[in-house]
């Protein structure tokens, strides 16, 4: 018995030195994946902030240049009848908002997540809405957006956004 209880010891030190020479559980697959996971994060957080600046601008040609290329590209205001889809719709909807106002948003809350060459944002905070005497309003606001990885660029292919209700 007592041989046995040291022949056991020895395997079961054998053991922990093999999975712990192999890398297991923690590999550097995962390192890399980790990584990766970040820097599509980064990249997406930066369309991110270019869609709020170009909203806060007001800079109809650079907002539609973050949308994908696509005739199914959708954007859904909060307002009823706010369902736009291609092209032309969104940028005529735009062209009309911005000509009376900016918009912004204050994102106290962002979740990206993403799977191979698409990605999804929640965002919960704030629509900073300014009109052409600069005066500006600030409201609870959520959206939800898709985006497509073209060329290296992330673009929207939905927009969806909402005024939380209680508040």
């Amino acid at each position: 018995m007592r041989q046995f209880q040291k022949s056991g010891k020895v395997i079961f030190t054998l053991i922990c030195f093999l999975i712990s020479a192999s890398g297991y559980p923690h590999t550097d697959k995962s390192d890399k994946k980790q990584g990766k996971d970040a820097a599509i994060t980064k990249e997406i957080t930066a369309s991110l902030e270019l869609w709020n600046n170009s909203a806060r601008n007001r800079d109809v040609n650079h907002f539609m240049e973050l949308f994908d290329n696509n005739e199914a590209i959708l954007a859904v205001g909060s307002d009823s009848g706010e369902v736009f889809k291609g092209r032309e719709q969104i940028e005529n909807w735009m062209k009309t908002l911005f000509a009376r106002r900016g918009f912004s948003w204050d994102m106290k809350r962002v979740d990206i997540d993403h799977n191979g060459n698409t990605a999804w944002v929640f965002m919960d905070g704030y629509m900073i809405v300014t009109n052409d005497k600069e005066k500006t309003v600030k409201f609870p606001y959520r959206f939800t957006g898709i985006l497509v990885k073209v060329k290296n660029t992330w673009k929207w292919r939905l927009f969806d956004g909402s005024v939380p209700g209680g508040h």
